[in-house]
């Protein structure tokens, strides 16, 4: 069995879906690991090392792709990555396969077997699979970093000889994996932290952490059963208008990280909010890419709106390469694990377990499972 490796080619992406480590595990269950030269470069992971790994570093990615019996990465490939795909390969990615069906008939057309790792199943057998945890894990740390940096102001409270400064107060909005992680850095770097989410069950988690939860008071339930929030209702949608706005108007950095699965990124943040935020606030919009939380942000893109830094940045985990592969290539490692048969050395996918079932989007073919 060979598995093929490749630079990412994404514009802004410099992670990688198989690391040494794991590359030298796929090795020792007797597979060939054939990684793009330079691949793991821009995460901190030399070509060197995955020669140490035990791993073949080729000159092109036709080259890695070449035989090759499954296709690792971080994207789904790309159009400009189309020519390299091969009937019967398997690709494991971030397929973002509730948003990009075109791109999903294709992979079927092609005859690829194509598991995407964001459908999976919100299971506790599942918990060290799950690529959106880890990444969104490392993106919430990484969002209040860069808010610290852009912000004009020192962040814990200070007491000198001069003065008292007092602590910097930020609004994290959404307390999913993201949020809760950006709850707790933001409390350990000293500001006053409070948090909105729509479901209000998660107010524990966000006391816990030492954040305030921002309540609106509803009996309606924005919850799945796979545990993500759902979109609210009108009569909702107005009154947590309300109570952000009014928390805004104190705040000096605001975090937006809520998604809805397959839809727009909904809507928490208005101009006219921004506009009576203080002077100097910066606001980091992670669902920038979706559509955004935040009116007039730009994926990738800092403006200025009434004195205020909106930042756009939905891929925050990228800025943390070294980190943030390590963690997806043992996702995928630990997905595929449980589908190893050490004694025929091969990767048996059982079509009735719901892992497979979840995360597979087109096999013989034809989409299959959360996108048919």
């Amino acid at each position: 069995m060979i598995i093929a490796v490749l630079k990412e080619v994404k514009n802004g992406e410099n992670r990688v879906a198989v690391t040494p480590d794991t590359a030298s595990s796929f090795k020792g269950w007797g597979f060939n690991v054939k990684g793009e030269k330079g691949a793991g470069l821009q995460a901190g992971f030399d070509d060197e090392a995955y020669l140490k790994a035990g791993a073949e570093v080729v000159s092109s990615a036709a080259e890695a792709c070449k035989n090759a019996d499954y296709l690792l990465k971080i994207w789904a490939p790309q159009p400009e990555e189309d020519k390299h795909l091969k009937p019967q390969m398997t690709v494991i990615a971030n397929f973002q396969a509730l948003t990009e069906r075109p791109r999903l008939e294709k992979f079927a057309k092609l005859g690829l077997t194509c598991f995407a790792l964001d459908l999976m199943p919100r299971i506790s057998r599942a918990q060290s699979m799950d690529i959106l945890s880890s990444q969104s894990n490392l993106a919430g740390y990484k969002a209040v970093i860069n808010a610290v940096e852009a912000l004009d102001k020192a962040v814990p409270m200070m007491m000198t000889a001069a003065g008292t400064v007092a602590p910097a107060k930020v609004l994290v909005l959404g307390a999913g994996v993201a949020g809760l992680q950006a709850i707790a850095t933001a409390k350990r770097l000293g500001a006053q932290v409070y948090a909105s989410d729509v479901r209000p069950q998660v107010k524990e988690q966000v006391e816990s952490l030492g954040g305030r939860f921002v309540e609106v008071k509803t009996d309606e339930n924005f919850e799945t059963a796979g545990g993500y929030a759902k979109e609210t209702s009108d009569e909702y949608r107005k009154k947590q208008r309300e109570a952000v706005a009014e928390q805004l108007r104190k705040t000096d950095i605001a975090v937006t990280t809520a998604l809805i699965p397959g839809k727009p990124a909904p809507r928490l943040i208005t101009k006219q909010m921004i506009e009576a935020m203080p002077h100097g606030a910066v606001i980091i919009d992670m669902a920038a890419e979706a559509g955004g939380n935040v009116e007039g942000s730009q994926s990738g893109k800092t403006i200025t709106i009434g004195g205020v830094k909106v930042i756009g940045n939905s891929n925050l985990a990228s800025e943390l390469p070294n980190s943030a592969s390590r963690l997806f290539a043992q996702n995928i490692f630990n997905f595929l694990t449980p589908m190893y048969n050490p004694q025929t050395q091969e990767i048996v996918f059982n079509f009735n377990d719901e892992l497979i079932k979840g995360t597979c989007v087109c096999k013989d073919g034809e989409l299959t499972g959360a996108v048919k």
